[in-house]
């Protein structure tokens, strides 16, 4: 496995991922550093309004829970 690549993206939300894949189809070697969520918070919690409702309600869940 070679460890050399034609192109490193940062962040792998919805524009790293349009950017690694029309790399990818473009027949570059990609490497994607992403430190939280692939396809980035949106889709998770953020920008949908059903995941927009869910996530106070997490997080409130989250807050009570005694610390380990």
């Amino acid at each position: 496995m070679s460890d050399r690549f034609d192109a490193i993206v940062i962040g792998m939300g919805p524009g790293g991922e349009v950017a690694a894949t029309r790399l990818i189809d473009g027949g570059m070697k990609v490497a994607v550093i992403e430190r939280e969520l692939i396809g980035g918070e949106c889709g998770y919690w953020a920008c949908i309004p059903s995941k927009t409702l869910i996530r106070p309600a997490e997080a409130r869940w989250e807050a009570r829970r005694p610390p380990e």
